[in-house]
């Protein structure tokens, strides 16, 4: 037997139309075996139908098999194929409209909700249920550790705190008082109490900070290389016990965050009014510069996302071997996670121009 389906619209012949809005006990058994197969063709599972009417997945599978024959199978194969189509068509048009953007606030280090969060707040109409669930599966790396809970103002703080922690300044709690603004204050205080600082240490933390605002003001040598920011971090943070209770990414902000943000250490240092580090070069810079780690992350990301590849370290080591045989010598995938602070974040860092329609995803 043959069936066009759906029957109510059809009429075809042995098939009963299901009355609209039908309650499920009123149908009779032709109805409701027509109505399974209209389910089954729109999509759902037989697991579901079944469930639905109080009857097994298997006898809803023999009524299909009897009532609908090839035809409901064929039917059901198009009518998905028709929605993946038209899906398929909605992602290209969101990450057409809006991939570049989240790309770009992604490798500044922000996750995929606060990537969400700014661009509803200046695209009103953004699904933001169809934004999560297209950004979830596509190849933009997002920040996972929660490194851009910190405003600039904030980690320029942590960079002169360790600095001043190196040199060894004692807090100038008057110079602070003059010369720190207010909202740093409050906006640091909040972080540092938020964990296990007290008033104290608080004060004692602003303290340094004031002071080594000051010594950079008559001192504009001062630096620190970023090799050895990473370690006084590692060594204050845990000896002074300033993890959030909640969990949260602690002050002062790890070199990586830095990174994700400034995309180079002299960069971050220049903003800060910090002299570059030229001397204590970081490891892996003894053969290769700051510029040279930047343009071969840009390089190869670039060269994925047209391929529409996911830009992962394994396929860097592909792609280094490519370019090697082409006589360009790249930064080995272990001296760029070491440069970057991790593979994601060097992926974030990278610099990848516009989208291109049905390769983002």
């Amino acid at each position: 037997m043959t069936l066009t389906i759906p029957p109510a619209q059809t009429g075809a012949p042995g098939i009963t139309p299901v009355p609209a809005a039908a309650p499920k006990q009123q149908l009779t058994q032709a109805q409701r075996n027509a109505l399974w197969v209209e389910r089954y063709i729109d999509g759902e599972t037989l697991e579901a139908i079944g469930t639905d009417f109080g009857v097994s997945r298997e006898r809803v599978r023999q009524v299909i098999t009897k009532i609908g024959g090839s035809l409901a199978q064929e039917s059901r194969q198009k009518r998905i194929e028709a929605r993946q189509v038209q899906a398929q068509a909605v992602a290209d048009g969101f990450m057409e409209r809006y991939g570049h953007v989240a790309r770009q606030i992604a490798s500044q280090g922000c996750t995929r909700p606060q990537t969400i969060s700014r661009l509803k707040y200046v695209f009103p109409a953004l699904d933001e249920d169809l934004a999560d669930s297209l950004l979830r599966g596509s190849n933009i790396v997002f920040d996972h550790s929660g490194q851009n809970i910190f405003s600039d103002a904030v980690i320029k703080a942590g960079v002169y705190y360790l600095v001043g922690a190196e040199l060894g300044l004692a807090p100038d709690p008057e110079y602070t008082a003059l010369h720190l603004d207010l909202e740093l204050m409050d906006e640091l205080a909040s972080i540092l109490q938020g964990g296990t600082a007290g008033d104290d240490d608080v004060a004692t933390i602003l303290g340094v900070i004031g002071a080594t605002r000051h010594h950079v003001a008559e001192n504009p040598a001062t630096t620190i290389a970023g090799a050895r920011y990473e370690e006084l971090r590692d060594e204050l943070v845990p000896a002074l016990g300033w993890e959030s209770r909640k969990g949260s990414t602690p002050w002062p902000p790890t070199r990586q965050t830095l990174m994700a943000r400034y995309k180079l250490w002299n960069t971050a240092l220049e903003s800060m009014g910090l002299a570059t580090a030229s001397l204590g070069r970081a490891p892996g810079l003894l053969k290769f510069s700051e510029e040279d780690y930047q343009a071969a992350i840009d390089a190869f990301a670039q060269d994925m996302h047209k391929l529409g590849l996911h830009p992962s370290i394994e396929r860097y080591e592909n792609w280094l071997a490519v370019a090697k045989s082409s006589g360009v010598e790249r930064p080995s995938r272990s001296a760029v996670r070491n440069f970057f602070g991790g593979w994601s974040a060097a992926v974030r860092a990278a610099v990848v121009g516009p989208s291109e329609p049905g390769k983002e995803n």
